[in-house]
Order: C-alpha cells, then sequence, then structure tokens
C-alpha cells in the first residue's frame, strides 16, 4: 500500500452506494424500497452509536436525491454531481456540526436560505450531525420548517444521543435506529479491504481489532490503520494487544478463575502485571464488566455472544465456576458501581486493586427462603413466657429512642458515606458493603463480611473518622463497633441483588431510547 498520498481507511473505503452499507440491512433495503416506490420522506433521523454509518448514510441518501435528474439508488459514481458530493464541494448539499452551529442565529440563517431553489441538483439537501447539541430555541426555530418545508428542501439529522431531540422534532421526521455492527460484519469487511489493498493478515488479530472496535466500523478501520504501519514487521498477537490497548482474554478468565478460586497470590500477580502494562484502569474495568455480563449470559443459556470470537465463545462454554445467576450478577454489580465511581478517585488502580481482591471474599448466595427453611428447622419455635410477651408489647421509652435514632442513622447512612469519602475514599468504599446492625443509644455496630485483615485494620484505624462524621452530619455522639461477621450478607441478599436501571444497561450493554 503506498504511502504517496495516503488517505485514511476510513475515508479510502466509506460506502458510495447504499447497497454498501455494512450491517444495516433493515436499514439500507428499506431507504432503497423508498426510493424505487419514490416515497421519500421531509425528513430523516438517523439515531445510534457512534461510527456505525449514520453520516456515511446520510451523504448515501444526499447522492441518491441528487446525483442524477430524478431521485434513484443507480447513479454513475464517475459523475461531476457524485464527486462534487463526495468531495462536499456541492452547493446543494449542506453539511452542518450541530455542536458547532447550535445557536439559534445559525438556525434562522439557515431557514432563511433554504428557500432559495438548488442550483444544478433537484433538491438542497441539509444534514445536521449530532443533532441532539442543538439548543431549545434552535429546535423551536427548525420546528415549522421541518413540519412544511419547501418541496425542493430535505432534511437528515444524525444523532448518537436520540433521547436528547425533542419529541417534536423526532415526531416530524421518519426515524432509523442504526445497530452496532457484529464482530462477523467487521471481520468480513476488514477482510475484504485487506484483500483489496492485497496485504494479507492472521485471522486472530482481525478479531482482536473487531472485539476492540466493539461494534464501530469506523474505530475498526482505524485500528487497522494502526497495526498496519508495522505489516512489514514479524509483529506477535502480544505486541499487537500492547498497541492497540487491548485487555488479553487470557487475563480476564485469569482474574475471574483467580476469584472463583480464592487464590489471592494469583490475584495480585495478575493486577501487579495491569499496574505495570500501562493499561488504562477504566478501560480494564469496562472488559472486567462485559466479561462478567458474558459468563451471565452464557450461565443462563449457551447461546452464540455478539462480538465474540468463536474461540472465546468456546472459552466461555468450557467454564465451570460454581457462581450461580444471582452471583455473577452481584459481581457485575460491584464493578459496574466502581466503574461509575471511579472518575472521583485520583489512584485509580488503588480502588480498582481493592475492589477486587474484596471479591475474593465473596461468599455464594443462598436462597433465602432455603436460608429461612434451614433456620426454622434447626431452631424450633419455643413459646416466651407471657412477662416477656408483655414485656417486648411495650417498649421501654429508651428502647423507643434508640429505635428512632438508629432509623435516623440509617436514613443518613448514605450522606455519612459521602462525608468519610471526602476525607478518605478507601474507607468509604469499604464502609459501603458494610450493613448497620444495631444502635443501643450509644453504640453503633458496623457490620463487615471482609475476612481481610488488611480491611479490617483500615476499618478499626478510622473509626475516630467515622465517629467525627456522624457528629458533623447529625450532632450525635456515637460510639462505633466494627465487627466482623460473614455470615450478615447472605442474610442481607435481597439488598445486594438491587439492580438499578443504569447499572442494567451497563452490565448488558443497552441503550437508551
Amino acid at each position: 500500500m503506498s504511502t504517496e498520498n495516503y488517505q485514511i481507511l476510513a475515508l479510502k473505503w466509506r460506502p458510495k452506494k447504499l447497497n454498501d452499507l455494512i450491517g444495516q440491512d433493515h436499514i439500507s433495503q428499506t431507504l432503497i424500497r423508498a426510493f424505487e416506490l419514490n416515497r421519500i420522506p421531509q425528513a430523516f433521523l438517523f439515531s445510534g452509536p457512534r461510527g456505525v454509518g449514520k453520516t456515511t448514510s446520510a451523504r448515501l441518501v444526499a447522492l441518491a436525491l441528487n446525483a442524477e435528474d430524478k431521485p434513484t439508488v443507480n447513479y454513475n459514481l464517475e459523475s461531476e454531481r457524485v464527486q462534487e458530493i463526495i468531495d462536499g464541494s456541492s452547493l446543494d448539499v449542506i453539511e452542518i456540526d450541530g455542536a458547532s452551529n447550535r445557536g439559534i442565529d445559525e438556525i434562522r440563517e439557515l431557514r432563511d436560505s433554504i428557500n432559495f431553489m438548488p442550483v444544478n441538483s433537484s433538491y438542497k439537501v441539509i444534514i445536521i450531525d449530532e443533532v441532539h447539541m442543538l439548543t431549545t430555541q434552535a429546535f423551536n426555530a427548525l420546528l415549522k420548517t421541518i413540519e412544511e418545508p419547501p418541496q425542493h428542501v430535505k432534511f437528515i439529522f444524525a444523532t448518537t444521543d436520540v433521547h436528547k431531540v425533542p419529541q417534536t422534532i423526532i415526531s416530524r421526521c421518519q426515524r432509523y435506529d442504526f445497530l452496532p455492527l457484529t464482530l462477523s460484519d467487521i471481520v468480513n469487511r476488514l477482510n475484504f479491504i485487506l484483500k483489496e489493498e492485497k496485504i494479507s493478515f492472521e485471522q486472530e488479530i482481525l478479531e482482536m481489532i473487531a472485539q476492540k472496535s466493539e461494534g464501530s466500523m469506523r474505530d475498526a478501520l482505524g485500528f487497522l490503520d494502526q497495526v498496519l504501519v508495522y505489516q512489514n514487521s514479524d509483529i506477535s498477537k502480544e505486541e499487537i494487544q500492547n498497541i492497540l490497548g487491548i485487555v488479553s482474554d487470557v487475563i480476564l478468565f485469569e482474574i475471574s478463575d483467580s476469584i472463583h478460586a480464592k487464590n489471592a497470590e494469583k490475584l495480585l500477580a495478575i493486577l501487579d502485571q495491569i499496574e505495570h502494562s500501562g493499561f488504562s484502569i477504566e478501560e480494564v474495568l469496562k472488559n472486567l464488566i462485559i466479561h462478567f455480563k458474558n459468563l451471565i449470559l452464557i450461565n443462563l443459556s449457551q447461546t452464540t455472544l455478539l462480538r465474540v470470537s468463536p474461540e472465546i465463545l468456546k472459552k466461555y462454554q468450557a467454564v465451570s465456576y460454581s457462581w450461580s445467576d444471582r452471583d455473577l450478577i452481584r459481581i457485575s454489580n460491584i464493578l459496574s458501581n466502581l466503574y461509575a465511581e471511579l472518575k472521583h478517585y485520583a489512584d485509580q488502580f488503588v480502588i480498582f486493586q481493592l475492589t477486587i481482591l474484596k471479591l475474593i471474599h465473596f461468599d455464594k448466595t443462598i436462597d433465602i427462603q432455603t436460608l429461612l427453611s434451614n433456620a426454622s428447622e434447626e431452631s424450633p419455635v419455643v413459646k416466651a413466657p407471657e412477662s416477656v410477651v408483655n414485656e417486648k408489647a411495650t417498649p421501654s421509652v429508651a428502647s423507643q429512642s434508640s429505635a428512632s435514632n438508629f432509623d435516623e442513622i440509617q436514613e443518613n447512612w448514605t450522606k455519612i458515606l459521602k462525608l468519610v469519602r471526602s476525607k478518605r475514599a478507601s474507607i468509604a468504599a469499604l464502609l459501603s458493603d458494610c450493613i448497620l446492625s444495631e444502635f443501643d443509644g450509644t453504640t453503633l455496630k458496623i457490620i463487615s463480611y471482609d475476612r481481610s485483615d488488611f480491611n479490617k485494620r483500615l476499618l478499626e484505624g478510622s473509626i475516630p473518622l467515622i465517629e467525627q462524621s456522624f457528629k458533623d452530619r447529625l450532632n450525635m455522639e456515637i460510639s462505633v463497633e466494627i465487627v466482623i461477621d460473614t455470615s450478615v450478607e447472605k442474610i442481607e441478599e435481597s439488598k445486594n441483588l438491587s439492580i438499578e436501571e443504569d447499572d442494567a444497561i451497563s452490565i448488558f450493554g443497552g441503550k437508551e431510547q
């Protein structure tokens, strides 16, 4: 491949006809059919993640509208009009960046200019990329124009955050939702491009690139450009991983293996390797969340995983962890919560290391009904003396006061954790997985299920900080006692299993509409 006047692959191999669009057949075929029937809407809305073909599709629609004297998907790629649109020099196809032209003045100017007829085409096509960045006033200025535009004008909007686009705009457009590309879609396209460029590459490396791109063709071609710099070298798989910052599936499986086997020595060695490899902790954590998501899906059903190669799929199908679905969800929840909070920590590796090591002491979930049933069988009910019953029925004023204070402590626990986090984030992280047990009016028992002697010493050494936080927040003199009891976590199962909507989206790679 010549380096003279080098053009990046994402531009050089951008599709030039709707039939060439990769991985979006549900969209390309619908658009082709619309042109065949001449049922073309006044405004399109293309939504979806980055790098999946939204802007490319907008330009392809512009080509189909203006390449010939009438709308058609069968146009001559060598014609002057086509070259002008592809080069971005056509006066009748106007591309606007919504992020930098987001104000009402720019939209008013655009609204005035569309009243003029096209220069040498059938339509004046307005493409607004990242349309969700427009201000509310700008959207309002567009409303009437989109609903009843001049016959010679077509609008095409593209966005990665469709939920930020007002419903009044969406309802005036024909909406198309783009999907992340599958691993096979990306690998097949990379193979095609490399064949045309007369370059050979190992299939395993292409699968690594496709997996790293997370469904984005643009990212995949960008990574391929990086790798091609080394095409004349005898480059290894490990070197490719270092170049692209790819977290090896070997590392991910070693982490989960060590956690499951409670092998602290091996896990520390892996974490040391990660620290010295130069990996982004955020990237490692994101890959680890995806790894446990895949374990959940495989545990539910031996199914094909999206964006996972057949070789790695076999690894997932071969694992024999004793974790239940609930265990895996709880681990994923812990990792997902850390991912959301990671940006608040100056030393991200320390909090990552602390969390991963804490998972070694993770106890498998016991079904709450089974637990209660076993407790009932082992502890037969003994009728209490009437005097005791009466005493319990009329609690003392002191016990009522303690209960009231304990309720107040529980209600403010999240705010107490924030106070502690502002002074010592690592202690707040440990406390967030503890349980408030009981309060007798002076002493609050906080139960930790963490067996680590190191973490226990950390908590006990921070008792003055915790007590001061209670005083600052509640104006209460409270003595704190740390109790290690690993059985408590099982009883608190319903609490640990709760997953917020944002956690579920993060764990399973979904998207909001």
